[in-house]
């Protein structure tokens, strides 16, 4: 795991009787991150991991898991509208 992920995580831990919940503590990191995805709509997925500091594959299954859903940003050939 990244360095700013694993910190995300672990700022976002619930500790219970002295052991962290990851499973929420998982799920609390990625709805920091949507949240994020979805206040910077100007930011590219490549721009926002690079915050994170996470691989633009691995936001993108975050994103993808929290609704949000982008273009890629290019365009294809033969497909101009």
């Amino acid at each position: 795991m990244d360095k700013k992920y694993k910190e995300l995580l672990r700022q976002t831990a619930d500790v219970v009787q002295t052991k962290i919940v990851t499973r929420k503590n998982r799920a609390k990191a990625h709805a920091v991150i949507v949240d994020f995805i979805k206040a910077n709509p100007q930011m590219s997925y490549p721009e926002i991991a690079e915050v994170f500091g996470l691989h633009p594959i691995t936001l993108n299954k975050i994103a993808l898991e929290g609704g949000e859903k982008r273009g890629s940003g290019r365009r294809r050939r033969g497909f101009d509208n």
